[in-house]
Order: structure tokens, then sequence, then C-alpha cells
């Protein structure tokens, strides 16, 4: 019986139900349960803005975030599809990051099996779970058209003749340049790589094809968002939000700044994976040089991890910030680097592992359970919370919001937390999220502030609530005078709106503070009081 048993389980199906299993725990295990608490502050920006597109409300115009606009369309579509739940999010979450690792998984058996491809998946999935801070990052959708470009790439020099692998590549181009610009090293590097390939075949039709069908399917992405956005007479503002305040928002980056970036990246994600990647990438430059002078024929996927992997080191410091989710882009570089180590290193074991996947997959499912299970409780948690109804954390700030307004009421968090918004069901009645911080002194930044000002004080919301996180303490001024006196704002840091004296003086003048809610203090506006 349990032989018949084993022989199914360790049939071609039976194989591929166990990795679906194994992704699947390790996913969902470095997800944050909505459960517990919130996301961190841009994916509560992103879930709120979510929610006032499902409203009919138009990024950049009705809310201002600098990043592109597909993560809020991926965060409407999961409140969508949730009913308003951030569950809804975390499904997409889950399918995003399952499938870079189901093609990052394919990619590598391609070129070196199935073992080095597992290993390859623990250090993808483990490397950005290190760094997720909870999750819902335009870093991490763009982790799966990452690996989409590396997968077309490795397929389409496989079947050269197929074109729907340049194509996919030019559609994961697309909505990388749409999630975040800084996120498109791989696809850079699958093209440079395409180019030293035809460099050294001298085939340049083949190239031509390639970038004639690459091209097109970024338009296919780009061309439909550009064209909406130009009909809302939104267009503009997008790109001075997403481009031109970017590339002034790291203009000042220097090379300490990159190098401190790389450490702290790299010590985050963990020491050892690190050391581990670099240890392949290394004799990945010897291997290729040592090919080429000798006319020898080398895996083309090393090309692409030794062209993109600087790049990506590069791109993910460049705003000089260092926000460790900004480095989830290193997932996919540091997985296949892993699995390259075990494949030079474990050759002559290799073959005697792979007769046995079945029983490596079962071990491997085993460990993920048992090193995961605060998640699996926690998980369960939910279950058990079903009959209940209460399957999302929600904290004592926005159940006072949601019993102390009614649902047209407006509501201003000042500390820059529009996620309290989105939870309480409350809008906000400005534009310019971020205020006070501009980042930058520029015309641009000081016409948003302006812009703020003037919405602040044409719809005054009914409440305005001063939440500010400590490690905000030394970036946002109190609305309480008193404690913004004892303040150490570190203003060689900081760049605060210019009209933020006029703002703290409306302010001021025409709201009372009316209570203390889990450590926010909560102003009301004067008029509006009984």
């Amino acid at each position: 019986m349990f032989k018949k048993l084993f022989s199914s389980i360790n049939s071609y199906y039976g194989i591929i139900l166990l990795k679906f299993l194994w992704i699947s725990l390790i996913v969902s295990g470095i997800l944050l349960n909505p459960l517990f608490s919130y996301p961190g502050r841009d994916a509560g920006i992103f879930l709120y803005i979510g929610s006032l597109i499902l409203k009919g409300k138009v990024p950049y115009l009705d809310v201002w975030e600098n990043k592109g606009p597909i993560v809020f369309y991926i965060n409407a579509l999961g409140l969508f599809l949730g009913d308003g739940s951030r569950w809804g999010v975390w499904l997409l979450e889950f399918l995003f990051l399952f499938g870079g690792a189901w093609l990052c998984y394919s990619l590598v058996t391609i070129v070196m099996g199935r073992i080095p491809a597992l290993i390859g998946i623990v250090v993808l999935i483990t490397s950005a779970g290190n760094i997720l801070q909870g999750g819902n990052y335009s870093e991490e959708y763009s982790v799966l058209f990452s690996c989409l470009a590396l997968w077309g790439f490795v397929k389409g020099v496989e079947k050269p003749k197929n074109k729907k692998f340049d194509f996919l590549i030019g559609l994961s181009l697309g909505f990388n340049i749409l999630l975040r610009p800084n996120n498109i090293s791989m696809q850079i590097a699958v093209v440079g790589a395409f180019v030293v390939l035809a460099f050294l075949s001298k085939n340049w039709k083949l190239l031509a094809r390639r970038l004639a069908l690459i091209a097109p399917g970024v338009a296919a992405v780009v061309v439909p968002v550009v064209i909406y956005f130009a009909s809302q007479g939104a267009l503009q503002e997008m790109i001075n939000v997403v481009l031109v305040f970017n590339y002034q928002y790291s203009s000042d980056t220097g090379v300490a700044q990159i190098l401190g970036g790389i450490k702290d990246a790299s010590v985050s994600i963990g020491v050892i994976i690190s050391v581990i990647a670099l240890t392949g990438y290394l004799p990945a430059i010897f291997i290729v040089i040592k090919s080429l002078v000798r006319g020898a024929e080398f895996s083309p996927l090393l090309l692409v991890l030794l062209l993109g992997l600087p790049m990506e080191l590069i791109l993910s410091t460049l705003s000089g910030r260092n926000y460790l989710h900004y480095f989830i882009g290193w997932a996919p570089y540091l997985g296949v680097l892993c699995a390259y180590v075990i494949f030079w290193s474990l050759a002559g074991f290799l073959p005697r592992l792979e007769k046995n996947i079945s029983l490596v997959l079962f071990v491997l499912i085993l460990i993920t359970i048992f090193s995961k299970l605060e998640a699996w409780k926690g998980y369960g948690d939910v279950l058990t919370s079903l009959p209940k109804g209460q399957v999302e954390y929600v904290d004592p700030v926005a159940l006072y919001i949601q019993e102390n307004t009614v649902e047209q009421d407006k509501v201003f968090i000042w500390g820059f937390r529009p996620v309290i918004n989105f939870v309480s069901g409350r809008e906000t009645p400005v534009s310019f999220l971020p205020y006070p911080l501009v980042h930058v002194d520029t015309p641009l930044t000081n016409g948003w502030a302006e812009q703020f000002y003037i919405q602040l004080t044409a719809h005054p919301p009914k409440l305005i609530v001063n939440l500010i996180e400590p490690a905000d303490r030394e970036r946002i001024p109190d609305l309480d005078q008193n404690v913004r006196k004892e303040q150490k704002i570190k203003w060689k840091d900081v760049v605060l709106a210019s009209n933020l004296n006029e703002t703290l003086y409306f302010i001021e003048e025409n709201y009372v503070k009316v209570g203390n809610v889990n450590g926010a203090d909560i102003y009301q506006l004067i008029t509006s009081l009984p």
C-alpha cells in the first residue's frame, strides 16, 4: 500500500503537486497576516489610493504618491477581489511571489537541474522575506516581472525561432517601468546579454528581430496607461511625480551612500546568503572570460547575472534613502547565483539526489512547516475568527474615527499614515499626502505644498490626527507647540514645506485637541464642535 502511495507521489504530477505545496508554504510564511497589524507606510498609501480608485478617483490628481501607477491598480484589484478586505491584496502578493518563484524554479531547472533550482527558490524567497517589511511594495511585485524576463531569456535562447519569449520580455519591462523605474535591471541585463551574444555569433538579424519584438511588448503596457492618464488630464502630473520628482529626490546620492546601502542590504538579507551569492558571482566572471578567450560555450544565463547584478546594486541604492524594501530586487540574482554554487560544488551528488526528488521535497516541506509554526498559528487564528467577522486588525485610532465621524467627513493624518484613512473609511481632503515632508526644495515641491495649503483651508477636515511614528520624530514637527519646542529636528537631513508655519498657524487657530487615543492626539475642527 505504502509502496503504491509513494509511487504515485513520485510520479510527474505527484512531484508537481509537492513543489506547488512547498512553494505555497514558503511564500505564505513570509507574508504579513492582516489579522495582527497594519502594513508599512508605503503599503498603507497604496491601499488607500487603491480604495480611492474603486471610487473613481485618479492617482496623481486626487491623491499624490511618487511610485508608478501599476502598484495602485494592483491594490485596487486586490481590494475588489477581497470586497474591500486586505486579504484580497494578500492573495495578489501571494500569487505574484509564487509566480516569480515558479518561473525561477523553471528556468534554473532548465540550466542546472531540479536540486539547484530548489535551493535557488529557498534563497530567493528567504532573501525577499528578510527585507519585505510587511509587504505590498512595488519592488515585491516587480520580482515576478524580473523572473519573467529571465525565464523569457532562457527559453528564447533555447528556442530562438519562438517570438513570444521576446515579446514577454518587453511586457515585463513595461510593467516594471510602471511599477518603479528603478526596477528594470533584469530587463536591461537581458537586452545587454542579447547584444553580447549577437556580437559573438555575428547574428545581428536575430538581435534586430528580438529588439523589434521587445519594443511592442513594452508599448503594449505603457501606451494604454499613457493614453488613460492623458485622457484624465493627469499625464503631466504623473510625469512630474514619477520621473521629475524621483530624479530630484535621488540627485544628491553619492558613492558613499550607494556603498552604505549595499552593506546594509547585505546584512539585512543575510550575510551567509550574500557571501554564497558572491561566491557564485566571482567564478561566473572567470568562466565567461575563460570561455570567451578559448572560444568555448558557456551558459548565457551567466551573462545576465554578470550584467544585471551590478546594475541592480546601483539602481536599488540610487535614491540614497536605503529603505530595506528597495533591495527586494536582489532576490532573483541571489537565488540563481546560489543555485550555481550548488550546481558547481555538488555536481557529483546531484544525479543521486535528483532520483530522490520527492524525498527531498518532503524534507523541505517539513522544514518549512516547523520553521514557520508561528505563521501557521496566525493563519489558524484567522480561521477561528471567521465566524466573528474580525479577520483584520483595526487599531483604536481608526475605531475612534469611525465612531466620531460619518463617511462624508474628511480626516487628515499628520505624520504621513494614510493607512488610517483606508481602515477607517474616511478620505483626506488633500492630494499631497507626505506633507509637511517635501524631501527636496524645488518649484515642483513648493507647488505641491501650496496646493496642500489651499485644499486644507478650503475644505478643512473634521479631524486631524497627530500620529507621528517614533522614527519620524526627528523629521516631522509635532502639532503640539510644547512638544515642538522639545523636538530635535534634523534640519540638515530633512526638507520641510516652505509654508509649514502658515499651516501650523491655521491648525492652531481652527482646531482644538479633544483627546488622545493610543498615543495619537485628536484635533477637531472648532466649527464642528457641538
